[in-house]
């Protein structure tokens, strides 16, 4: 299964097939592969900012269907870190107004756990981090200069105790923050959707460990 962003409206991308209860409306279509031109119509609602507030895919091949829907966006591949401290605190970054975690772009031949370590070193200052786990991919679009862009970030689990902070003011970071588990609620509403994502989901493995 796959969940792609496109203006914060997730596009489910399923292989099952959908349960009974599952309904199909204006504002949260879900479709069947073979209705291709449905689709189209409310990919182009979701990219103009209307009135659909997600969508739903079903087929066989779900990495094929993603191929094939998102084939005018240019793929870019990202790597990033939800690092948390013994304390269980996670470190954010505070950027265009919004809370993020650290992450980038991957360089020529980078490998993927390398990239992930470097961005959050660069973003956020850090000199001793340490990768504990793999944890999931994201996806979301955007814009540069007119072009469409879906970029894939891989995610991973790490941990770190230091307190010195250099945020990466180039990169538009104006600050970088322990945030305890209480101050996290406040975060969640001014943080991407995909990021509470990858919250959860780290906070959960973080606790399992």
């Amino acid at each position: 299964m796959y969940k792609i962003f496109i203006n914060e409206i997730p596009v489910f991308i399923h292989e099952d097939k959908p349960a009974p209860e599952i309904e199909s409306t204006e504002t949260s279509p879900v479709f069947f592969f073979t209705q291709r031109k449905e689709i189209k119509k409310a990919m182009q609602q979701i990219e103009a900012g209307g009135l659909v507030r997600s969508l739903t895919v079903y087929g066989d091949d779900a990495k094929a269907i993603r191929s094939h829907l998102f084939s005018d966006y240019k793929i870019i591949k990202a790597a990033g870190g939800i690092v948390m401290n013994n304390a269980k605190d996670v470190l954010m970054i505070y950027r265009h107004g919004m809370w993020d975690l650290p992450k980038g772009k991957l360089e020529l031949n980078e490998k993927i756990p390398e990239a992930a370590i470097r961005e959050v070193m660069e973003e956020t200052g850090l000199e001793d981090v340490v990768i504990i786990k793999k944890l999931m991919k994201t996806y979301h679009t955007y814009l540069i200069n007119g072009n469409k862009v879906l970029k894939i970030t891989h995610w991973f689990l790490m941990r770190s105790n230091e307190t010195d902070f250099i945020p990466q003011i180039a990169e538009g970071i104006e600050h970088v923050k322990w945030v305890t588990t209480s101050e996290l609620e406040n975060k969640y509403k001014q943080t991407y959707k995909n990021i509470q994502s990858v919250l959860d989901a780290g906070i959960i493995a973080a606790y399992l460990l």
